[in-house]
């Protein structure tokens, strides 16, 4: 259940442009972390710092395999 929360959040956040600045200035994985669970929490959303992190590491392997297919 909170894999989808956060991935309802997730869709909320490019939706926003406000949100996306909160979580842009952050510069330090942990902070991001931190800081997404905390606006989730406060939207009312529910998920953990696993669900982030795996959220992080889907997004730069999706980068990386992205750059090595050209």
């Amino acid at each position: 259940m909170s894999r989808e929360n956060f991935e309802t959040f997730r869709r909320l956040v490019l939706t926003d442009p406000a949100l996306q600045e909160k979580l842009r200035a952050v510069s330090d994985r942990e902070t991001f972390r931190i800081l997404t669970i905390q606006i989730g929490t406060e939207l009312g959303f529910d998920f953990n710092a696993e669900e982030v992190e795996s959220a992080l590491k889907d997004g730069q392997r999706a980068w990386i395999e992205r750059w090595i297919q050209q």
